[in-house]
């Protein structure tokens, strides 16, 4: 009977955000929003169902870093300590015994490059894996695999995969060396595959974080897709398949109405505080 090879690919956990994946124990009851129940509680789920992969690669952004461009708003910490602490906390509960780890480079703004650290390179040798830089390629069976954090904002995911596929073909060519058959990427975090005649996958991977407030000024009306990518290699060939974890109709109507009515309470209470402080002004006349 052959071996079957799987391979779980993770990326932009973005661990740190009010809005992403933390271990609930690290976080304050006040700041439990149902969207970090919720998604821990998938988190687990998919931790038990695909537990003990053969190799798990860690495309970046797996912590938010020190909110360089929302200075600090939204983050439940930006202590790169706790962020790394609660990372490698949550990855564990996927490592078995069999596991072995390798992580690349995500956004540089999520502490890389400018903030003289590295968190997906310390998270990543944290677990006991070996950290690759920008851009990881492996053989495993037939299957040449690519990693990479990815890029393409504003560019139609599909679009963006098939020209991808395109250039890594290209590039081979000039090269005189095979051509990545699997490519791995995330950043975008909405979920895109696509095969190509010659039987080769690119594959967009979806994160574990909610909707920020960044995007909505951009639109409105985007929905990530929460989960990652499983490939199992059987008989030198990959079967690539979605983990996806569908956020309930609840969670997200709360969710899009979180920071209306955080704001209508921070007024309720600026309200309360006037009130008080024309009290003392009467008081003392």
């Amino acid at each position: 009977m052959n071996k079957r090879t799987r391979i779980v690919f993770v990326s932009d956990m973005h661990v740190g955000s009010i809005y992403a994946l933390a271990p609930l124990g690290s976080i304050p009851q006040d700041k439990q929003s149902p969207f970090i129940k919720w998604v821990y509680s998938q988190w687990e789920q998919f931790s038990i169902e695909y537990f003990n992969p053969d190799y798990l690669l860690l495309g970046g952004d797996l912590a938010d870093g020190s909110s360089v461009k929302s200075l600090g708003v939204g983050a439940l910490t930006t202590n790169l300590d706790e962020q790394e602490a609660m990372s490698v906390k949550l990855l564990r509960m996927l490592i078995g015994d069999s596991t072995k780890v390798f992580g690349i480079n995500g956004s540089g703004y999520h502490a890389g490059e400018g903030q003289a650290t590295d968190l997906d390179r310390r998270i990543t040798e944290k677990l006991g894996g070996e950290y690759k830089g920008e851009k990881f390629e492996f053989d495993i069976g037939l299957e040449r695999i690519q990693v990479t954090h990815g890029g393409g904002s504003g560019i139609n995911l599909s679009s963006y995969i098939v020209r991808e596929l395109d250039r890594s073909k290209n590039l081979a060519q000039k090269r005189k060396a095979k051509a990545p058959t699997i490519l791995l990427r995330g950043h975008q975090h909405r979920m895109c595959s696509y095969q190509d005649d010659f039987g080769c996958w690119g594959i967009v991977n979806g994160c574990w974080q909610y909707t920020t407030p960044f995007i909505f000024k951009k639109t409105a009306n985007t929905f990530w897709n929460i989960g990652a990518t499983i490939i199992d290699i059987e008989d030198g060939i990959a079967k690539v398949y979605r983990a996806e974890y569908q956020i309930p109709e609840d969670v997200v109507q709360f969710m899009d109405g979180y920071e209306v009515l955080q704001e209508a309470k921070q007024k309720e209470r600026d309200k309360i505080d006037h009130e008080n402080w024309l009290k003392l002004q009467r008081e003392r006349k």
